[in-house]
């Protein structure tokens, strides 16, 4: 089983949020012990590579697996107008 999430391939949900393929942190081949700090991009946070995933995140996953194989879940950003 597997659904897709903003284009991302999910077969089980991420047990950290290094382990997201959402997570950037900038550690590369060349330079593997860079900061264990990243950026969520679907979210746009700054977070540690080794917690257990936010709430909403596995939310997110338990909708999208409940979706037909295959199927493609996208998450959108809203902005709010203080006009």
């Amino acid at each position: 089983m597997y659904v897709f999430i903003n284009g991302k391939k999910f077969t089980e949900e991420p047990g950290s949020c290094g382990a997201c393929p959402f997570f950037f942190n900038g550690r590369t081949e060349m330079t593997p012990s860079a900061s264990p700090k990243g950026l969520c991009a679907l979210f746009d946070e700054s977070h540690s590579s080794y917690i257990t995933i936010p709430r909403r995140c596995h939310k997110l996953f338990k909708k999208a697996f409940t979706f037909q194989e295959g199927e493609n879940l996208v998450i959108t950003a809203t902005t709010k107008n203080y006009e």
